[in-house]
């Protein structure tokens, strides 16, 4: 059985590894930066550091030990995203899927509306997912509207909508599985 709130708990972690490689992809961009203009400067800032009676301070070595281990941050992070959302992928599309939804659904202007059990929201799941389809959220298939709040299905038939809403998951999971085929 694959657990909703696990899949929610990998796409957090999508995201706060994403948010730090930014972070460090920024910190690497400036000490490349920095490094680039040393030897533009030192000539000047020797100089000047010899004139003032100072010791002049080569931050080479500094700066090239700091971007070593950025770069090492850069690729274990992006390693764990791709290992992430292999594993999103994975579960997402895995036949022990289980959606915890509320089993009675309401109907309501002319919709039939799930509500997920003890009004629980995925919006980590429905971030990753809207990215990997390449849609915005909430996402739309076939009549069935899936949100990080509820699945919205255009029909009022309760067995109609569980039709509709099986076959849109089923046509998720296969766009899942072209997608990992294509990277």
């Amino acid at each position: 059985m694959v657990d909703f709130n696990f899949l929610e708990q990998v796409a957090t972690q999508i995201k706060r590894n994403r948010q730090q490689l930014t972070d460090v992809e920024d910190e690497l961009s400036t000490i490349s930066f920095r490094i680039h203009e040393i030897p533009l400067k030192i000539s000047t800032e020797s100089n000047f550091a010899k004139m003032i009676g100072e010791q002049y301070n080569d931050a080479t070595k500094e700066l090239e030990s700091a971007k070593e281990r950025l770069m090492a941050e850069k690729e274990t992070l992006t390693t764990k995203i791709n290992e992430d959302i292999s594993t999103f992928i994975t579960e997402f599309t895995s036949q022990e899927l289980v959606i915890p939804l509320e089993p009675n659904p309401k109907i309501a202007d002319g919709n039939t509306l799930f509500k997920y059990k003890g009004d629980s929201a995925f919006r980590n799941i429905f971030d990753i997912l809207s990215e990997l389809l390449g849609l915005s959220s909430p996402i739309l298939v076939k009549d069935v509207m899936f949100s990080p709040t509820e699945i919205v299905i255009k029909v009022t038939d309760e067995y109609e909508a569980k039709q509709k809403f099986l076959s849109s998951i089923n046509e998720v999971q296969k766009t899942l599985l072209i997608k990992r085929r294509k990277n």
